[in-house]
């Protein structure tokens, strides 16, 4: 028998009616099967029927000729009922597999289906070195994906991937076994290239949600699973009230806005909310000036925040809408022990391990005190960076483009501030996770050109002969130099945690290179 390939999702255990998966609309009706199976259903139809969009290319008149001229797709899909056995033969779980022929996955509500259903049971059935293809995505960056392929079977680390720094979509592989398929896609559904009929769907409906709940994928790929994304609208939607409750509270710790890309505050001076009036609004975007816009008499919504733009605006400038307010909120909530975190408007769980390793890497990075004046409020950092040196001699002051090298990573930015104890700092003001990593990369790209670029020291030196000593002509000692994060907050002297996951891996690769590393929390001038 020839491989096909087959298309499988696998429908939550609480859905016991299989028409229930369907969606309210759908087009699909339920035929007879000849044999009257008891652990088989069968929903077939057409998935849609439209004229076809190109007729519009045709002057009206002529339109007449394409009447009765459909497009369509022909959908259908299997629902195949799987005992699971705990053993002596005893039933320990019923589940509804679905097969899908067509279109036909487009029928079922994703809320009814397992989320990465598929991506376990590739994992579970891949071999380690049979992996083709990968689709990735890193959570603060939420509408950049990755797909990497190969032209041989490899690993994962084949890839380039920092396993730590992203979630894994989807995977593409060869089967390690050969009667359980061939090649085999997985995500939130299973793509496998297979040899079975209708007779044999059974057998094979056992095999792979079996697969779903093995654990062999701890042993090859032990990494997996530290981010989850969470796909189920239900959970979900407690998550969205559970942080609606705590806005409405007040109870706002691990909770802030931020710009959810990153942005150039040379050219953005104020921020305002829509319906917030005709103020000139604030110089930072600060979850506190949100919050007042609602109280007893107007109660904060999701309408609200969903619906709610956040308004940017230069200083000559008119306000217009920049993003909507749910995307600008970063939040960390802890429920029932469990770390819930939303970046760019998805939700994500982590393991507490992960949580714990990554923890115990950042609390490993000293930080330290430069003496570097407190930050005022809405400062500019070109503002805050130019006040850091003034009255002092042993500061040098790179921020304002004085050096720029287009090395092999592209433009490279030196630092904002080089300290005559040689710290080469970077200034940032503490924002969402996306725009703390850039500042963390732009660290270790400069450091990396640093050692290697002779023609980038000769810019630094020439820029500013004063530091002649701390930049040799000859490639620097790296231990000689520590690379600095200093991050200018109000009051909030934490990272986000997707921030911490990049810092750990960054400081990782600056320490390799035997530079090393610090983090400086500037904050406003304490109360008296």
């Amino acid at each position: 028998m020839a491989k096909k390939s087959y298309s499988f999702r696998l429908l939550k255990s609480e859905i016991v009616d299989p028409p229930d998966a369907l969606k309210a609309n759908n087009r699909l009706t339920e035929k007879s099967l000849c044999d009257t199976p008891e652990n088989k259903r069968l929903f077939a139809g057409q998935a849609y029927s439209a004229p076809p969009g190109w007729i519009s290319f045709f002057a009206e008149p002529d339109r007449a000729h394409f009447n009765g001229l459909f497009g369509g797709q022909a959908a259908a899909v299997l629902f195949v009922r799987v005992e699971l056995r705990a053993g002596d033969d005893q039933l320990a779980e019923t589940r509804w597999l679905a097969v899908c022929f067509g279109m036909g996955f487009q029928d079922l509500r994703p809320d009814a289906l397992e989320s990465q259903f598929g991506l376990k049971v590739a994992l579970n059935r891949l071999g380690r070195e049979r992996i083709k293809s990968v689709d990735t995505r890193r959570p603060e960056d939420a509408t950049i994906q990755t797909r990497s392929q190969s032209s041989r079977s490899g690993e994962i680390f084949d890839f380039g991937i920092d396993i730590n720094r992203i979630i894994l979509q989807a995977i593409t592989g060869k089967s390690g076994e050969d009667d359980f398929g061939g090649t085999l896609t997985g995500a939130d559904g299973l793509k496998l290239s297979c040899e079975t009929s209708y007779d044999d769907i059974d057998g094979k409906a056992l095999q792979i949600v079996t697969s779903y709940g093995d654990n062999a994928f701890e042993e090859a790929f032990p990494w997996y699973g530290k981010i989850t994304p969470i796909r189920d609208r239900a959970r979900i939607g407690e998550l969205d009230n559970e942080l609606l409750a705590r806005l409405a509270a007040g109870a706002i710790d691990g909770i802030h806005l931020a710009p959810p890309e990153i942005v150039d505050y040379q050219n953005i001076d104020r921020f305002k909310f829509s319906g917030s009036g005709r103020g000139d609004g604030h110089d930072e975007l600060r979850l506190v000036d949100y919050l007042t816009l609602f109280g007893d008499e107007r109660p904060l919504t999701l309408t609200h925040l969903k619906g709610d733009k956040v308004r940017v605006a230069s200083d000559e400038g008119y306000f217009f809408d920049r993003w909507p307010v749910f995307k600008c909120l970063s939040a960390e909530i802890y429920i029932d022990g469990i770390l819930y975190i939303l970046a760019a408007d998805e939700w994500y769980a982590v393991r507490n391990d992960f949580v714990a390793e990554i923890n115990e890497a950042i609390n490993g990075i000293p930080s330290i005190n430069l003496g570097l004046p407190a930050y005022t409020p809405g400062e500019k950092e070109g503002d805050y960076n130019q006040r850091a040196i003034d009255d002092r001699d042993d500061i040098f002051l790179y921020d304002k483009n004085l050096v720029r090298f287009e090395g092999e990573r592209g433009r490279v930015e030196f630092c904002d501030l080089l300290t005559a104890n040689r710290d080469l700092v970077h200034v940032k003001r503490r924002s969402k996770s996306q725009t703390l990593s850039h500042l963390f990369m732009q660290g270790h790209v400069s450091a990396e050109a640093f050692l290697d670029y002779p023609a980038l020291r000769e810019q630094i030196r020439d820029a500013m002969p004063a530091v002649a000593l701390l930049v040799p002509a000859e490639r620097p000692d790296p231990a000689q130099y520590r690379i600095v994060y200093a991050l200018l907050h109000e009051g909030n002297s934490t990272l986000p945690f997707f921030s911490k996951v990049a810092f750990a891996s960054i400081n990782r690769q600056l320490r390799r290179m035997n530079y090393r590393v610090a983090i400086s929390w500037i904050g406003p001038v304490a109360a008296a």
